[in-house]
Parts: structure tokens; sequence; C-alpha cells
């Protein structure tokens, strides 16, 4: 019968306590909307923004650490259909004595040294060194395409992160890893959509509240903050919409503030409180801006200016105001097939609207009604089929 000794007790004890000497990792990934490549070095992995930022620590000291970084790329738009290494950085292993931080602003082929967070702090020698690039093919490719746009391309970004840790550099195992995949898309910019157009189209681009629903798209927009203002058109006081824009506004209230923030939103109805009243038989103008996290800072992007005018609904009955919404649909659907529904000879020839206007067996009120044809004479809905009772 095979004995078990206090030697073996103490032996599995010791053993025991080494190998839960496990590091761990704490901390996160930064994403933004656009990422600027003269903020990263793909060689060296430098660069002078946070990416990740995570601190490496441990239940019982020292400990030794290593930690493997990898950046890759899966992009159509550079026909990188497979998930290629932009840059692969590994750490030496290294004694800790206390918790260390790392940050890709230290973490790569030009780092030497790093502190830990003792009273205090130790230097650490570290060496970390390449281990994987993409092809010259690829980076090429690349390279062209951040002379063009100074950006990365269009595609899935993934980062990764793994650290390695026992009680000496033999015996190192994964005790921690962390990873996030981003996507980067080429800014679309801020489309606006209803209500309004140019200066000159104000007599198409009628509303009948003084409580106006606002529609814009904004594109590719992550994380970004989302302005609005609005400001009055005075015919004969001002002579553009931009010198409109920055005059006095009904949105925001305040005066000083150039802008109002909103949610993050693409639809923004007039607010009944906190702004100035709009009035009916005016001409408003307004825009929207967009503040877009980016690897330089935030980044502004502001919209083109859309004018409306607000007609008086008690006055939308009469002919002037027919003729006005007959022209919005001849727009809306075109020529020929407004002539084949409301020309002579056709089914609605001398077509007079009752002001009672439902959309799927619901009611709806002309401000509606406009925004429809609006969005069907921008081409961005189709009639797929027009059935006369």
């Amino acid at each position: 019968m095979k004995r078990i000794t206090l030697t073996h007790i103490f032996s599995f004890i010791l053993s025991w306590s080494s190998v839960s000497a496990q590091a761990k990792l704490d901390g996160q990934f930064f994403e933004y909307t656009t990422y600027y490549m003269s903020n990263i070095d793909l060689q060296t992995g430098v660069s002078d923004v946070p990416f990740f930022r995570h601190r490496i620590y441990s239940d019982k000291y020292p400990v030794f650490v290593k930690v493997w970084f990898r950046a890759s790329i899966l992009s159509p738009a550079l026909n990188i259909n497979t998930r290629t290494t932009l840059i692969e950085l590994e750490m030496d292993p290294v004694e800790i004595k206390e918790s260390v931080v790392i940050d890709n602003r230290n973490f790569s082929t030009v780092t030497s040294t790093l502190l830990d967070e003792a009273n205090p702090p130790n230097i650490i020698s570290v060496n970390i060194q390449p281990k994987a690039s993409m092809k010259i093919s690829e980076f090429e490719s690349m390279i062209s395409n951040l002379l063009v746009t100074g950006q990365l391309a269009p595609g899935e970004y993934r980062f990764e992160l793994k650290l390695y840790s026992g009680s000496s550099e033999a015996d190192l195992s994964l005790s921690d890893q962390d990873s996030k995949s981003m996507i980067v898309e080429s800014p679309s910019g801020i489309n606006l959509e209803s209500p309004g157009g140019a200066l000159a189209d104000t007599s198409f681009n009628v509303v009948y509240t003084t409580y106006p629903i606002f529609n814009w798209s904004k594109g590719s927009c992550r994380n970004c903050e989302t302005y609005i203002r609005v400001a009055e058109f005075k015919v004969g006081y001002h002579s553009s919409t931009e010198e409109a824009i920055r005059d006095e506004r009904m949105l925001p209230f305040n005066q000083s503030d150039l802008w109002m923030k909103l949610d993050d939103v693409s639809t923004y109805q007039y607010p009944i409180s906190g702004a100035r009243n709009l009035e009916y038989g005016k001409i408003y103008v307004w825009q929207i801006k967009t503040r877009i996290p980016t690897t330089s800072g935030m980044k502004d992007e502001v919209s083109s200016i859309y004018s409306f005018k607000i007609a008086n609904p008690s006055q939308s009955t009469t002919p002037a105001t027919e003729d006005l919404i007959l022209e919005q649909l001849r727009q809306a659907i075109g020529d020929d097939q407004f002539n084949a529904i409301f020309g002579p000879g056709s089914a609605l020839e001398g077509f007079k609207s009752t002001g009672n206007i439902s959309l799927n067996n619901t009611n709806i009120d002309k401000n509606t009604l406009q925004q429809i044809l609006s969005q069907l004479a921008k081409k961005n809905l189709t009639i797929n089929s027009v059935k006369v009772d």
C-alpha cells in the first residue's frame, strides 16, 4: 500500500498555491465612429489616442505575465474578404509585484518600460515584438485608401487582447482575454427629408401646423450627438437661408445657444414649450448638426438648410390650396400617371377634395399627406399600385 507522507502533502499544497496565482484583466476598448490613420502606426503599433486600457491584477504577487494583442480587418471595400491581421504584438514574460495598467499608447514595439501601481512604483523592463502583419499588397491597398480619405477603410475591425500568467515563465497559461469588434463605415452625411426644401420651392413645401415634425437621416453615425436649429426667413430682410439661420432663432429659445441638443433621434416635433411660437403665413428654415466621435476628437457635420412655409389650415379648402394639393400630387406621381388619373376623360376628371384624408382607414391631416407626397417626389417612397373607387 502506497503511503502519503507530509512531504507529498506540502508539495501538493505548494504546487496548488503556485497554480492559483493567476492574473486577470479589468478594462475596456474604446469605440469611435471614424478612425484617422494619422493617429496609428500600423508597423509599430504606436498611437496617440486610447483604443484600449486594461489593468492587470492578481490576488497573489509576484506573478509572471505575458500580453498578446492583435488588430484584424475584414473589408470587402479593400478586397479583403477573409479576416486579415493588421498588426500582432506580443510582450515577453515579465514578473510583476503589483497591478499594472496597459494602454495601447504604452504597448508598442518602441515601449521598453512599464510602471506598476506600487507606492513608489516599480519599473518593469519589457520587450514587445511584432508577431505578424498584413501582406504588402493589402497594406499598399489600405495606404492608397488612407491617402485619399485619411481614414480607415470601411469594414469590420476586431481588437483582441489575451493575458497569460503563472508562477514562472515556464508554466504560463491563458488566464483572461477581452475583444471588441467595430464596424467602420464611410460617413454618408445628414440628409434632410421633411418638411421643406429649397427656398424657391416654399409654395410647394407647405405645412398646415405650427408644430411641424422634422425628419432626417444621419447615415452611419454611431455614438454621435444630434442638434437642431430653426429660424424665420424674413422676406426682404434676409438675403439667404444661411443668413436667416444665423440670425434670431426660434429654436433654441436662448439666443446665446446656436443649437439645441436632441437625443439620438432622426425625427423631432417642434415643441409646445421652450421655443418661440411659429406663425401662419411665415417662412422658416431649419438645419441639423451631428458631432461624431473620431480618433482626432469630436467632428461636426452640418446638413443643408431646408425652407418651408406654414399655411393656415382654416383656409385649406380654398381653390388655391386645392391647386397646391393637385400640384404636389403631380410632382409625386409624375405627369403621365397624373394625367391618366385626373386628366381629361379620366375617372377623376374635375376632382375636388372633400378635405377628408385617410391612410389605411385612418384619418390623417394635410401635413402628414404633404410629407408622404414629398417622400414620393424625392423617390424615397414608391407606389406599387393605384386603385380608384
